[in-house]
This record gives C-alpha cells, sequence and structure tokens, in this order.
C-alpha cells in the first residue's frame, strides 16, 4: 500500500468527511482499481475493503453507496 492509497483510504471512512470529499476519495480509489486491472495486477486488498466497509454503513449519500458496491463488485477477485 502506498501513502497516498492510505490517505484516500482514510479520507473516505473519516467520520467527520465531508460528502465531497469522500467523492473525491471514493473517485481516486476508483481509477486506483482501474488501474491495477489494466496493468493486469492484483486489485490491491486494502482499498477494496475500505469500500467495502464504507458501503456497509448507514449514513452516507446513497449515490456514493451505490458507486462504492459497484467498484467492489467490479474488481473483487473471483
Amino acid at each position: 500500500m502506498n501513502a497516498e492509497e492510505d490517505q484516500k483510504i482514510k479520507q473516505l471512512l473519516a467520520a467527520d468527511a465531508s460528502a465531497a470529499q469522500q467523492q473525491q476519495a471514493l473517485s481516486w480509489l476508483a481509477d486506483y482499481c482501474e488501474e491495477s486491472y489494466i496493468l493486469n495486477l492484483p486489485p490491491s486488498t486494502a482499498a477494496l475493503a475500505a469500500l467495502n466497509t464504507f458501503s456497509n454503513k448507514t449514513k452516507i449519500n446513497a449515490l456514493l453507496k451505490r458507486r462504492a458496491v459497484t467498484v467492489v463488485k467490479q474488481y473483487k477477485l473471483r
């Protein structure tokens, strides 16, 4: 895990993060997973775990929740 990935995971899961901050972190993590897929590398387990945790939260924006679920389903190892 690199420092930027760790920072984005913390930003996504922070209790005091705004919806805009969470959206920015979610977009970055989705792009990170996409880059790994394009380079034929396994997806980051920490990123996928953070997205899964985020998607299980109850008090978050529904659009962000759906996006997180979509990214997890798309890039998880089968």
